[in-house]
């Protein structure tokens, strides 16, 4: 009887070695399909939050601020002074917790005290509360809130030494920031710093400068203001959590947004929280640069994702476009602005 025959050890050698190069072949394709989900799932996000500030401008006849804060009072409040020398006080709502209505969780909304500071204990559980509306999947650094952070030298312009806040404060992420426009509001001198609408004259330039984007402290822009066509006008962006920490629920006065390590850049503050600017700044004369989506510099006050060769960002018109990390930088300013009058071309 013949007996039967089994596989040889270089058979079954040359069966896992195909076996191998089949699934290293398989894997780029279903990594990129995964990534095209989680693409579009921020993407999907984003339109949302556009439908979101339609609705909220319907009935406010604005759209939100990217915080409201109260400005030219003092005090103490649940353990934190203000204001600090941006002028940064409470109540430090963001626009996220001003659309939660819109986003259907008008429960969460009626659960907050406006009465109060964001930062207040009463607020402790919503603050930390995780809205998927507000996280891009693809984003590595972290989605389940951060402890926030205050700085204990220099300035709102040019914080450093980051320390937790005492008692601990808590905020939930966002993968998503306001555009401010090309400057950055929370690096105005302190005598500048009560009315961001108000033009800033900036030292050895020559030039005054205004917030010239959609989003800033206690802004109330219409569609009105917005006269290069809400079509050409950013209006948020992602910002992945693997740069820097944002949130959609507050700002504190001393806030610290500082990159994650490994980054060069350096920390912003408060308003940073919540917002982006697009340069070049001329608070940074002469070291001013342009950072377009995913600038490789990892400002914590850029546009970024991690998304492969740019970013989704959410035109004023509620539209969303994948603008490229290579986008002409003069464009990228031209399309932060709301009344520049550029001529941006295609993008």
């Amino acid at each position: 009887m013949s007996r039967p025959r089994g596989f040889t050890l270089i058979e079954l050698l040359v069966v896992i070695a195909i076996i191998g190069i089949l699934v290293s072949l398989l894997l780029p394709s279903v990594q990129q399909a995964r990534e095209s989900a989680r693409r579009t799932q921020c993407r999907n996000n984003l339109k949302q939050i556009g439908a979101a500030l339609h609705n909220y401008h319907d009935t406010n006849r604005v759209f939100p601020p990217a915080y409201v804060g109260a400005v030219g009072t003092s005090g103490t409040a649940f353990g934190i002074s203000y204001p600090d020398d941006n002028s940064n006080g409470p109540s430090g709502f963001a626009w996220g917790t001003l659309l939660l209505p819109q986003l259907d969780q008008t429960p969460l909304y009626k659960s907050l005290d406006f009465s109060l500071p964001c930062w207040a204990p009463a607020h402790t559980q919503a603050a930390k509360t995780k809205l998927t509306a507000f996280l891009c999947p693809s984003a590595t650094g972290g989605s389940d809130g951060f402890a926030v952070e205050r700085w204990t030298t220099g300035s709102s312009a040019a914080p450093s030494n980051p320390v937790p806040f005492t008692p601990a404060l808590f905020f939930a992420h966002a993968h998503y920031v306001t555009n401010a426009g090309i400057h950055q509001p929370w690096g105005r001198a302190p005598a500048y710093s009560n009315d961001f609408a108000l033009p800033e004259p900036i030292s050895g330039t020559g030039t005054s400068v205004v917030q010239e984007g959609p989003f800033y402290r206690n802004s109330r822009i219409g569609t009105a203001n917005v006269s290069d066509g809400l079509s050409s006008t950013v209006f948020i962006g992602e910002h992945s959590s693997c740069l820097s920490n944002k949130t959609w629920f507050g700002t504190v006065p001393y806030a610290a947004t500082c990159p994650k390590p490994g980054w060069p850049s350096e920390c912003n503050s408060a308003g940073c929280l919540v917002g982006a600017h697009s340069g070049p700044d001329t608070h940074d004369h002469p070291q001013v640069i342009i950072h377009a989506p995913n600038h490789p510099f990892g400002h914590t006050d850029e546009m970024y994702s991690e998304h492969n060769g740019g970013a989704n960002i959410l035109f004023g018109d509620g539209s969303v476009r994948f603008i490229s990390q290579f986008i002409n930088g003069f464009t990228w300013v031209g399309l932060s602005t709301r009344n520049g009058q550029e001529a941006v071309g295609d993008f």
